[in-house]
């Protein structure tokens, strides 16, 4: 019998589905003995060879090597020779890296051994023996671009008219990109590595696989470095730095060297701009369409987990449209398709030269964004201090009044009510069950809210385990409950106490307080109630509450 040799490119190998790794029988070998050894594989290099050796009492063996993504990447069926078999093949440049699988015996009989293939060591520069210019990346300050011929799209059209497309990169180009940001030296400004891929089609998905062992090669070099995908309308800035590659390995019971990475882009079909229209509707606002989910997913061997926790690092999306937009009076929400609901997050509005508006997108998380626009005001503000502010904020969806036509600018507001604001100003997601006080039911309203708080180490409670939701917040509470926003997100303020001195009454403010105080003071968020007087223990308002909210999203560079 002729033996069978097959290797299988990595886009012919997505195609095929494993059922199991075990090998069924083909009737040549009727009846096989089941004694079937795999020698150990050394490890080699992409464009290396690999050879496989074993022993076993059959004329031939089954032969199969499943790629990193659980693919079959190799078939073939040796013959044995005096007990021993041997096979080989080229694992390509253009294949991945990582840990691929042996599988060598009859039905459910087989022996396994496994294998690494490591991306090439990087050579950057050096100069050509003859036959025309070769392809390299594009270098400029604190950026490198991924050359062109890198870039390997794969579209596949549904039968519902959904497409999907597949993008790869050539792990020596994406592993040259580090070194290159390497050999730029240290800087102060980001070092970002540009992937430009295709325009996402409406209705469509695009998926950029990267493996995370060429992530953690290049990350020895640039460890700060983030990848930015480009597609038409759309681009994503994600730091490296966020992926915890170890942690999902372990999530995914493998290691590193087999785990893919697939960032996500997809553009809404009319089916969700429709609902999101609706929901903005119900808010007095208007979707200005071209609604994007980002996201990110890791697999290895059919197993896949999402990547949505970024900490206190804000990943910016950038989502491009067409006319100027006023960022009084617009603002990116995230919209949750299980609720149908929208809800602010942070969002920098743009104006481009060329008449187009970037609103770039920032949370810690993934979903699905649009950008609305709206204007908000109400009769009992007219004519008041903070009216800019309240308008301003109700606007983006940060504050409501406290009926459909008043504000209550004055009115006292409550510890509740503020950790309320302050997580949807974060754009934190909703969590009930770490609300652990003993004065907050899972039914309140205020629940979900509290739990996100304490999640993000925005709030605690008092020595008796309550929170006292109900409270109204004195001055020096929302200057602690600000200062710890700061920090959830991502910004550093270092305190002064000197910077307390200014008032007369800052032996009134509690040594627990002063910290943040000082650091709310020095990030200009917080100010006293006269030049000269803070006023710790007094009752903030909730003009007061709106107007430090602005300036904690503008300190963040969350609004414009």
């Amino acid at each position: 019998m002729k033996p069978l040799k097959l290797i299988l490119s990595s886009s012919i190998a997505l195609s095929i589905a494993l059922a199991s790794t075990a090998i069924a029988p083909i009737s040549a070998l009727a009846n096989p003995v089941s004694q079937v050894t795999i020698a150990p594989i050394t490890a080699i290099t992409l464009g290396g060879t690999v050879t496989i050796s074993g022993t076993s009492v059959n004329a031939e063996v089954i032969l199969k090597v499943i790629g990193p993504t659980g693919s079959v990447f190799f078939f073939d069926t040796p013959k044995v020779t005096n007990g021993t078999f041997t096979d080989s093949f080229i694992v390509g440049t253009g294949e991945l890296a990582g840990t691929y699988k042996v599988v060598a015996g009859y039905g459910d009989t087989v022996d396994t051994e496994e294998f690494i293939v490591k991306a090439p060591p990087v050579v950057v520069g050096g100069g050509g023996g003859g036959g025309g210019p070769v392809a390299s990346n594009t270098v400029t300050p604190n950026n490198v671009e991924i050359h062109s011929d890198a870039i390997k799209s794969n579209k596949v059209t549904g039968p519902d008219g959904k497409s999907t497309t597949t993008v790869t990169i050539d792990n020596k180009f994406l592993g040259d990109a580090f070194v290159q940001l390497k050999n730029q030296g240290k800087t102060e400004d980001k070092q970002i590595i540009a992937i430009k891929i295709g325009a996402v089609e409406a209705n469509g998905k695009t998926t950029i696989d990267i493996p995370a062992s060429v992530l953690l090669e290049g990350l020895k070099s640039a460890p700060d470095a983030l990848i930015r995908i480009y597609s038409g309308k759309e681009s994503y800035l994600l730091p490296l730095s966020v992926l915890d590659l170890a942690n999902l390995a372990k999530s995914l019971g493998t290691d590193s060297s087999s785990v893919i990475l697939h960032l996500n882009i997809s553009v809404m079909g009319t089916d969700i701009e429709k609902k999101i229209q609706e929901s903005a509707a119900e808010e007095g606002a208007t979707s200005l369409g071209h609604s994007v989910d980002f996201s990110i997913t890791a697999e290895s061997n059919n197993k896949k987990v999402d990547v949505n926790n970024f900490g206190s690092v804000y990943v910016e999306r950038q989502i491009v449209y067409s006319g100027t937009i006023k960022p009084e009076n617009a603002t990116g929400v995230l919209y949750d398709p299980i609720t149908g609901e929208i809800s602010f997050v942070p969002t920098v509005l743009t104006v481009n030269s060329d008449g187009t508006t970037d609103a770039n997108i920032k949370r810690n998380g993934n979903s699905i964004y649009a950008v609305i626009t709206s204007f908000k005001s109400f009769d009992d503000i007219k004519g008041h201090w903070a009216k800019s502010d309240i308008e301003l904020l109700a606007s983006k969806l940060v504050v409501s009044g406290a009926t459909d036509t008043g504000f209550a600018p004055e009115a006292n507001i409550t510890r509740a009510e503020f950790a309320t604001l302050l997580v949807r100003a974060l754009a934190l997601t909703s969590n009930a069950g770490a609300a652990s006080f003993n004065d907050v039911g899972a039914a309140d309203w205020y629940a979900g809210a509290v739990g996100a708080a304490v999640e993000a180490k925005l709030v605690s409670g008092f020595e008796d385990g309550s929170f006292q939701p109900n409270a109204p917040i004195t001055r020096e509470q929302m200057a602690v409950m600000v200062a710890k926003a700061l920090s959830a997100a991502g910004k550093t303020v270092e305190g002064q106490a000197e910077l307390l001195n200014k008032f007369n009454d800052n032996s009134q403010i509690s040594n627990w307080a002063k910290t943040s105080v000082s650091q709310s003071v020095k990030a200009g968020i917080i100010s006293g109630m006269t030049d000269s007087t803070f006023v710790p223990s007094a009752n903030a308002s909730r003009a007061q509450a709106v107007v430090m909210l602005k300036r904690l999203l503008q300190y963040a560079q969350f609004i414009n």
